[in-house]
């Protein structure tokens, strides 16, 4: 930014500001004398609007059944009053009470089950006094009982907090010291181990007591991608990618463990848990001699695993059975033995895999790789559940069977071991979208299930467990009275949303159903959908880029709402335009020769699988992407005229909320549309295209949250940890300033060797996205943003662009955030001051905190060079100083430009 100043025949000239022509106050009498012709007009429209009351209408031809393939099992509503409910336990030996953690840092308890009574005073609140982080796959992930809980009343636990600025894994255990209410007290933790943690998933965090009496605890690779950190096969670094084992009562025979960073002591130097002596590396450290000092882990029961999500024992046969979620391949269900190495990231389940760190050697006493008992293909869930082994009376034909799901697909199957040969069968039960944690009831051994809609679920048997039947054609469904023209049914209408998911150059139009019940609305949360709302995406490509006269029809999608998830089925048109017929659950892959600027190329066009549809349709993001007010907060043809789609489902009471100021609520802005601001569009940008995924309860379980309503800063983008860095420490999320060290621009672009995102569902690069979040990334900088997120009530409104100029004296935002004053007063002016004495000038220039100043010279406005003085230029730095003096000598003639850059 600069200052032009010329002093004429060196004497200074004075600004009038109140002569300006963008003074606000001319500014004012002219908008006045422009609206008053309008005025009238707009009332006139007004009247016109409501006389057309319009009916809603309720469809009765789609074909469609309203609930999921569900096997003979079905999840019934157990409880519903949590807040991430992600870790169920019981104390050993009780059958009336379950225990409850939330991801946030707080453990509730159920006091009797039989009439699902809920106590109302927290066991335990850590939220703050732990500083818990639950972002990520982080939180208060695991809870277990000693098992002399009824005699020494300790709970143990696995939480991620933030200490010194970094994220943190601990293992601890409190003392419940009241039993009306059951309450813990948050002084008397004792710290196992605390361990730094460089990635925000991979986590694991499950707490067991094992048949032993001893403490396991699954702990993952530390995160990101490709095992980042080199902790997969490593048991002479940190506590990562493995179970431990750790006895906690200090029994005799046990040995102290090898001294740690993570590992605290007491005043006798001594941890406060030993290591049985039978663990894998114990006699191996032994032979070495014993040295406290040793790199050897001796805590490691079983290693090589990417992030053990969940596990439990079989009471009966005492079998610790473990889910490992993978990378890009496989899920896999384990068996964890002693000594057990997993693979893990010498392989994925049971395929090779080849982009782990260089060289991997098993270490000695866990060289043998053992297969998983079970694994499944990334085209059935994207997220392995580890669940629980079935011991209740109610479904005796499940006895034995491990009972576990897929957080990524909704998917509930049961693993059923042959007795003759040990092999293991799945079969699907039932689903349930986006579900945290199996646990068992311990009044009758019921199967329960928590997820991320707050709510514990029990497994119940069903009513036959028939197949639903689908449509076999287009034509069968009864969505169109026309496949010609492709005219609804009477109760089915379009819409269009105010920004549309990149979909590979395609065309896209829309309808919706909604049946004879109302939408639950919310400005900022996901709408709550009734049973049997079904929207229908229809699909078209050009074959020649920019020729809407080229376009072929591609395939037709349904999204129908159950009563707890969704399905989606798409229909793939024939070549004629004039069919189209159901695709099988796996979806398709459709190979398109296309014309692009002249040249032929090769498109591949993907029909997705029914379970990569509930990969984004997800219950934390409310399963219809696009149905928000955001998104249909828009005019759009409705009945022959322009409405507003929003008002207009407030309107005839399709939503549960008669809306009367829609002009005062946000939108979405598209990234071509120069009436919003830049932020505001890569706001929206980030979150039609990302939000399924990133942001809490959603399935990437990610660093960063692309929700609309929080503040930009509050995203974690802006300088925040990447998952996975390429590599390179230097690289962001978002380094303003900076698209070649930022991750976002890298994923959307696929560049740098990343993934590219979103993962599924496209093929084709978003070119005008990429632009857009470049152009944004690489004009703005850390400071300009906290400045103006603290001086504007909307960073994300025109005002507060760094172009604009809101209070109208004559400075735009960027200026007034250079030099520090006040963008919403037309009376703070920055002044630089000049003084001239015998052809020498001083001038006195204002200053700001970590700047850099430039004072130029010209005497013709077209070549400038730095004014030759003492002192020029200069930084200012972390000082509070108010002005800097510079003194020379000019001739006449002679202009200043001051040139200020941030730091």
């Amino acid at each position: 930014m600069c200052l032009c100043k010329r002093f004429a025949n060196v004497v200074p000239l004075d600004v009038n500001h109140s002569a300006c022509p963008s003074h606000p106050l001319n500014c004012r009498i002219r908008m006045q004398n422009q609206l008053k012709g309008p005025l009238l007009l707009i009332g006139l429209c007004l009247v016109l609007v409501y006389e057309v009351a319009g009916q809603r209408l309720i469809n009765s031809t789609l074909s469609f059944p309203t609930s999921l393939p569900t096997g003979d099992y079905q999840l019934e509503l157990a409880w519903s009053q949590f807040n991430g409910p992600i870790a169920l336990a019981s104390p050993p030996g009780e059958t009336n009470q379950l225990f409850v953690n939330e991801r946030a840092g707080r453990i509730r308890v159920i006091t009797d089950l039989g009439n699902n009574i809920i106590q109302p005073e927290f066991v335990l609140d850590i939220r703050n006094s732990r500083s818990v982080n639950s972002g990520g796959e982080n939180g208060l992930l695991g809870l277990a009982f000693h098992p002399d809980y009824p005699e020494n009343k300790r709970i143990f636990v696995f939480y991620c907090h933030n200490q010194l600025g970094g994220l943190r894994n601990r293992v601890s255990s409190f003392l419940i010291t009241s039993d009306d209410p059951i309450t813990a007290d948050p002084a008397s933790e004792i710290i196992y181990f605390d361990q730094v943690d460089d990635a925000s998933n991979h986590n694991g965090g499950d707490v067991h007591f094992g048949p032993d009496g001893y403490l396991y605890v699954s702990l993952g690779d530390e995160g990101g991608a490709n095992d980042t950190y080199d902790n997969s096969q490593k048991v002479d670094k940190d506590f990562f990618a493995g179970i431990v084992r750790i006895d906690v009562d200090k029994l005799d025979g046990n040995v102290e463990p090898t001294n740690h960073p993570a590992v605290p002591r007491g005043n006798d130097g001594k941890a406060f848990y030993s290591v049985p002596f039978d663990n894998p590396l114990v006699s191996q450290w032994q032979q070495a001699g014993s040295n406290p000092d040793s790199n050897l882990r001796t805590e490691f029961y079983a290693i090589g695993l990417r992030n053990p999500w969940r596990m439990a024992f079989d009471n009966p046969t005492g079998r610790l059975f473990v889910g490992d979620v993978g990378q890009g391949s496989r899920e896999e269900v384990d068996i964890i033995v002693k000594g057990g190495n997993y693979g893990w990231a010498i392989r994925e389940g049971f395929i090779a895999f080849n982009n782990g760190p260089g060289n991997l050697t098993p270490p000695p006493a866990f060289g043998e790789l053992l297969d998983p008992i079970h694994d499944y293909p990334r085209s059935d869930g994207q997220s392995i559940t580890g669940g629980v082994v079935y011991r209740g009376t109610r479904l005796p034909e499940l006895d034995g069977a491990y009972i576990f799901g897929d957080y990524g697909s909704g998917r509930i199957w049961a693993l059923i071991e042959d007795p003759k040969d040990g092999s293991y069968d799945r079969i699907q039960i039932t689903s349930y979208g986006s579900h945290y944690e199996y646990g068992i009831d311990p009044s009758n051994g019921d199967v329960l299930i928590s997820g991320g809609d707050g709510s514990i679920r029990r497994l119940i048997r069903g009513n036959g467990g028939e197949q639903p039947s689908f449509p076999a054609t287009l034509s069968e469904t009864g969505a169109f009275k026309s496949l010609s023209t492709l005219e609804p049914e009477d109760g089915i209408f379009p819409y269009e949303p105010n920004v549309s998911f990149w979909s590979d150059h395609a065309d896209k139009s829309r309808w919706v159903s909604v049946p004879d019940a109302q939408i639950a609305y919310s400005l900022n949360n996901n709408w709550g959908l009734p049973q049997g709302t079904i929207w229908i995406k229809h699909f078209e490509l050009p074959l020649e880029r920019g020729n809407p006269e080229s376009v072929v029809r591609v395939e037709t999608r349904f999204l129908v709402k159950t009563a707890q998830s969704v399905y989606g089925l798409s229909y793939r048109w024939n070549e004629s335009g004039t069919e189209a017929t159901l695709v099988e659950e796996a979806g398709i892959d459709i190979d398109y020769e296309v014309e692009v600027d002249g040249q032929t190329v090769s498109q591949t066009w993907r029909i997705p699988s029914r379970q990569e549809c509930l990969q984004c349709h997800t219950a934390a993001a409310g399963y219809a992407l696009s149905f928000n007010a955001r998104q249909l907060n828009r005019e759009q043809e409705i009945e022959g005229q322009e409405r507003n789609l929003l008002q207009y489902l407030s309107d005839i009471q399709i939503l549960d909320t008669q809306l009367d100021d829609i002009d005062g609520l946000p939108v979405y802005f598209s990234a071509d549309n120069s009436a919003a601001s830049q932020l505001a569009r890569v706001r929206s940008y980030l979150a039609v295209n990302c939000i399924s995924c990133h942001q809490p309860g959603a399935v990437a379980s990610t660093s960063w949250d692309a929700r609309p309503h929080i503040g930009l800063l509050e995203t974690g983008l802006i300088n925040g940890v990447p998952l996975n860095d390429g590599g390179n420490d230097d690289r962001r999320l978002v380094v303003p300033g900076d698209s070649n060290l930022s991750v976002l621009l890298s994923r959307i672009s696929e560049t740098h060797g990343f993934l590219r995102m979103p993962n599924i569902g496209t093929n084709e690069i978003d070119q005008s996205g990429i632009d857009l979040i470049r152009e944004w990334i690489d004009s703005v900088s850390t400071g300009f943003l906290n400045w103006q997120n603290d001086t504007f009530t909307n960073p994300e409104s025109l005002d507060a662009s760094g172009n604009s100029d809101p209070d109208r004296d004559g400075a735009s935002n960027d200026f007034e955030f250079l030099v520090s004053t006040d963008a919403l007063d037309p009376e703070s002016f920055w002044k630089m001051e000049a003084k001239v004495e015998n052809h020498q000038v001083s001038l006195q220039i204002p200053v700001t905190q970590n700047r850099t100043y430039k004072v130029e010279i010209s005497t013709d406005l077209k070549s400038w060079e730095i004014w030759p003085v003492g002192g020029n230029p200069f930084s200012i730095g972390e000082e509070l100083i108010a002005s800097i003096h510079l003194t020379g000598s000019i001739s006449t003639d002679t202009f200043f430009r001051l040139q200020v850059t941030e730091q």
